[in-house]
């Protein structure tokens, strides 16, 4: 809200969702109830630069995104975003939502929410906890999972910040992808990110800088990598998994040498997975290079798949092995 230093709290969305019919410009959410906690107050879903609250109107249920801090040219970041992605209806891995500028009343003033489809499913992290005793289904979860990053990747965008939290695994498997503040498409190509992501996901030289298609290949690489392992060795889980991460911490990217995840993920023999380390431990060794790099080459017969993800610091390598243009320049002529 311009002119003002004031920016609500997590509490002050909380007191003013006690009253959604005054508090809430959506017909929608005016006519909804906010799910509440166990002191009867509206529940929220706590991140670092906002408050989520569900709220249920009939048979239908809605998500309001409140944000805790003001960040710029966030509507119109969001209007790219829309823009972007009414292209590519067919994936499925997006919730439908709207970018509200106005969508909050807090203490007599008006301040922006994105209001989105509630999404069934558990996060990622639950469902791998709920079927580390059946390989087969972590089977297939990988192979899904491997299937939105090409299908990310040829849609030119990346979501910023793919971590347990913004993946939803719906009953029957299928994943959804929430929170896109951080999300990359061609039209928003030379700003800078709003954040870095989930630092157990990211490598430690990600800054907001290192906005791009490729920002999602590091962390993609990372989730694949711990849904293969777990589907051979459940005890990783154990050993490694505290509430906020799947296998990696932080502290594996800043010293890769001496993590005993590392070397236990090595000791497994899998192709596939030395693969895919190599990749990580490579990029955490040139932080300066940005968060991405590019994908482990695939060992299949014929020429590798270009990844829409290359840094532009590495454009000089993409051009040397695919002999193609930026796959950002290919984007913006509608290939």
């Amino acid at each position: 809200m311009s002119g003002s230093s004031y920016w609500p709290s997590m509490v002050d969305y909380q007191e003013a969702l006690q009253s959604p019919r005054l508090a809430f410009t959506s017909s929608e959410l005016r006519a909804g109830t906010p799910v509440a906690n166990q002191l009867g107050l509206p529940r929220p879903i706590c991140g670092t630069f906002a408050s989520v609250y569900e709220l249920v109107s009939g048979r239908r249920r809605w998500a309001a995104k409140c944000f805790l801090r003001n960040t710029p040219n966030l509507h119109q970041r969001y209007a790219k975003i829309s823009d972007h992605l009414r292209n590519y209806r067919r994936l499925q891995y997006f919730v439908t939502f709207e970018y509200q500028e106005e969508g909050i009343l807090v203490r007599g003033k008006s301040f922006p929410l994105v209001k989105m489809e509630w999404v069934e499913g558990c996060q990622l992290n639950t469902f791998i906890e709920q079927n580390l005793s059946r390989p087969r289904m972590l089977r297939k979860l990988k192979k899904r999972w491997s299937n939105l990053l090409t299908d990310l990747r040829s849609s030119h965008i990346a979501h910023g910040d793919l971590q347990h939290g913004n993946v939803i695994v719906r009953p029957n498997a299928d994943l959804r992808l929430i929170d896109y503040d951080g999300m990359w498409v061609p039209t928003l190509d030379g700003e800078e990110s709003n954040e870095t992501g989930h630092p157990d996901y990211q490598n430690p030289g990600r800054t907001q800088k290192d906005f791009h298609a490729g920002i999602d290949e590091f962390s993609g690489t990372v989730i694949q990598i711990a849904i293969c392992a777990l589907g051979q060795e459940r005890s990783l889980w154990e050993k490694y998994n505290n509430g906020d991460n799947i296998l990696f911490r932080r502290q594996d990217f800043l010293s890769p040498r001496s993590s005993p995840l590392i070397a236990d993920l090595r000791a497994l023999g899998d192709h596939e997975i030395r693969e895919k380390l190599e990749f990580v431990t490579e990029a955490c060794a040139r932080p300066k290079r940005g968060s991405g790099g590019r994908a482990p080459r695939r060992k299949a017969t014929g020429k590798a798949d270009p990844p829409a993800s290359t840094p532009a610091s590495w454009l000089s390598d993409y051009v040397e092995e695919y002999g193609e243009s930026h796959p950002k320049s290919a984007a913006r002529k509608g290939k």
